[in-house]
């Protein structure tokens, strides 16, 4: 019972994904926020920088309230009409789903531990602790709907905040350029997975969605 459970919330989740909209709107969020950053700090102590830190709270919270209800009008022009509509419930019901909490909690512990012993900064590792926790999110939405672009996409993701941290370049550059390029690679891997839906998932005749 509890397998055909889990199976049916797999499959839940894996249409919820199967267009790629998840990716495509958090990738489209991290590269806005970017933007603002970048044009909050280049005009510091100004107008427009208090301007551009509004709008950054502002994008937060609007992606926060109404990213999912978005999403969701979205799928009701291209993914409902194709393949039906799904409710997904997400939350804490299966085991692994408690064993990445609690490896995530056990890796922070002993980070700061770590950090703590070798007098190291923590802003030196910035990028790859981030890499690290885009890659634990994304390795968990990999392992709860089994869909193989999002271990990829945690590769990668660690890939390139190491990448960073070896460059030696500021903490400054190294994050808004970190989640610059993830942006970009979530907005690719969402872009290239709804091609490819649309073209495999025709809509019904006299649909013109």
């Amino acid at each position: 019972m509890n397998d055909n459970l889990r199976k049916s919330r797999q499959h839940a989740l894996q249409y919820w994904m199967v267009d790629g909209m998840g990716e495509l709107s958090v990738g489209f969020v991290i590269l806005l926020a970017v933007i603002i950053y970048y044009l909050q700090e280049s005009t510091p102590g100004s107008l427009l920088s208090r301007i551009f830190s509004i709008a950054s709270v502002l994008l937060v919270c609007g992606a926060a309230f109404g990213g999912h209800r978005i999403i969701q009008r979205i799928k009701e022009r291209t993914t409902y009409p194709r393949t039906g509509y799904v409710v997904y419930n997400s939350g804490w019901g299966n085991k692994g789903d408690v064993a990445i909490a609690v490896g995530l909690a056990a890796f922070l512990i002993s980070f700061v531990v770590f950090t703590t012993l070798t007098d190291t900064k923590l802003t030196d590792w910035g990028p790859v602790v981030c890499g690290l926790f885009m890659g634990i999110l994304l390795v968990q939405a990999g392992y709860r709907s089994a869909l193989p672009r999002f271990y990829v996409l945690a590769f990668l993701g660690l890939l390139i905040g190491a990448g960073l941290v070896v460059s030696g370049l500021s903490i400054v550059l190294s994050l808004p350029l970190f989640f610059g390029l993830n942006g970009l690679i979530l907005l690719a891997s969402g872009s290239l997975t709804l091609y490819k839906y649309l073209r495999q998932t025709p809509a019904p005749p006299g649909d013109a969605r």
